[in-house]
């Protein structure tokens, strides 16, 4: 799941979110035909779909994925070039999932017709129309209705119209755990719409197995029969990768938003090239398999999140000196991490620390387990994009000095917007204006990254990306 706060589930215990309710629904029945259904929730409050999440894609939610759900209606708002960068980003991922698409909106109704003309699948789920057809709680119904759907609407309000419906919006009580932030924001939902929603999604995919089960029950299965199934999916695979943007999204100006992806929205790169990040961003399957820190994997609990990952430095407790081997650090706010035993949360805004006292601090990237678990091969000859996420590397910040940065020992003069101000992703730019950045020749394929501070007391970087 990617998706924002309601999608993360503000306000409820983590395993009340719809995400864990679908897995909750269904596993049982794709257990039965030999198939593990994990449903991973990696929706990170108060964050957009893109740039910073689409643009990597495969190292935040991982390389292996046959659904992946948008549910950023409230964060992208009208912004449906995020959307079209959403779904190209996906058409190129490994396994090219099937989109999954929260909301009801006419525009990206629309945007998903243009994905599914060549070959990328989307599922729209009108969460609106579901929940309209769940009954009011009224004194004539009152006894009626099971408690999964009792108070659930009152007066035609879901979640409000009556007292009774708003104080049962939630199902934490006894907890140590202080959700009021949380809870006293109408916009965020409650268990009972988590549960509705996640049931809904998870009966329709149990229903798509067992119809994909009667089909192959009157197919003859043989070689030729799965070697036609592979083939038209690599027809889909072919006929989406080698659309232009131009054809895909007509009558989409996409070069009308200036700032978008760095004043280049038409430059293909951006939408259909293989990306790599180095970010401290939670929720993130590279943090979680360790690849990020070069640490140890985390595991998955049962209730869906992850445990055992190298967090780095809260920072109140960071190491005095710099590190030995130069390198940034990463660290945490230890008062956004939750202080009590029941899970609410795993969405953390990281980020890697750079500090005016460390001088100049590096990083090489890809490391070599990153190149290993995304199969990133050295690109010895290509030119790269290369874009930090971090608030305060203005164009300012970079001709007066404050920040100084190098790749493979070549000074940036100049920084670009990836989309607005709100994004914090900047496009590094070098001399001669150029944005692209070229491997040094007979190296690893690795950029090596410097960074001096000389007036701000630090720099939060939250990710590095090259395309």
């Amino acid at each position: 799941t990617g998706g924002d706060d309601y999608a993360a589930g503000y306000g409820n215990f983590y395993n009340q979110t719809y995400t864990w309710m679908i897995e909750d629904t269904v596993k049982d029945a794709f257990n039965m035909v030999g198939i593990k259904f994990h449903a991973k929730n990696y929706a990170m409050g108060g964050t957009p779909s893109g740039p910073e999440i689409s643009l990597c894609m495969e190292t935040t939610f991982g390389n292996d994925i046959d659904i992946l759900s948008w549910d950023y209606a409230n964060s992208d708002g009208d912004n449906y070039d995020l959307y079209r960068l959403w779904g190209n980003r996906a058409g190129i991922h490994p396994t090219i999932p099937t989109l999954f698409r929260l909301g009801n909106d006419p525009t990206r109704s629309s945007i998903d017709d243009d994905f599914q003309r060549f070959g990328l699948s989307a599922i729209q789920f009108d969460v609106d129309y579901i929940r309209s057809l769940v009954p009011d709680t009224s004194w004539e119904t009152v006894d009626d209705l099971p408690p999964e759907v009792r108070y659930y609407k009152c007066a035609g309000q879901v979640e409000g119209g009556s007292v009774l419906c708003k104080e049962n919006k939630w199902d934490t009580e006894g907890t140590t755990c202080d959700l009021s932030e949380y809870q006293t924001k109408e916009e965020n939902r409650g268990w009972k719409d988590h549960k509705l929603i996640g049931r809904v999604i998870g009966v329709f995919l149990v229903d798509t197995l067992l119809s994909a089960l009667a089909d192959l029950e009157e197919t003859l299965l043989e070689v030729s029969t799965i070697r036609n199934i592979s083939v038209s999916q690599d027809k889909d695979r072919y006929a989406f990768q080698s659309s232009s943007l131009k054809e895909m999204h007509e009558g989409a100006n996409l070069g009308k938003n200036t700032k978008f992806l760095g004043g280049h929205a038409k430059y293909s790169p951006f939408w259909r090239s293989s990306s790599f990040c180095h970010s401290a961003l939670l929720p993130n399957h590279a943090r979680f398999t360790g690849a990020v820190t070069l640490s140890m994997r985390s595991y998955r609990h049962d209730h869906g999140y992850f445990v055992g990952y190298d967090e780095g430095y809260a920072v109140d407790a960071l190491p005095e000196t710099k590190p030995k081997d130069g390198q940034f650090l990463l660290a945490y706010l230890p008062e956004m991490r939750q202080n009590c035993s029941d899970v609410y949360r795993a969405d953390y805004k990281d980020f890697f620390l750079v500090r005016k006292q460390d001088g100049w601090v590096k990083v090489a990237l890809p490391n070599h387990l990153e190149m290993k678990q995304f199969r990133i091969m050295g690109d010895k000859r290509g030119a790269h994009v290369i874009a930090l996420c971090a608030e305060g590397v203005s164009i300012v910040a970079i001709k007066l000095k404050k920040i100084e940065v190098k790749v493979d020992g070549a000074d940036v003069v100049d920084v670009r917007t990836l989309n607005d101000e709100l994004s914090q992703c900047r496009l590094l730019v070098g001399e001669h204006d150029s944005f692209l950045w070229i491997a040094k020749p007979g190296g690893t394929g690795q950029f090596e990254l410097e960074i001096k501070l000389n007036e701000p007391e630090e720099l939060r970087i939250t990710t590095i990306l090259i395309i």
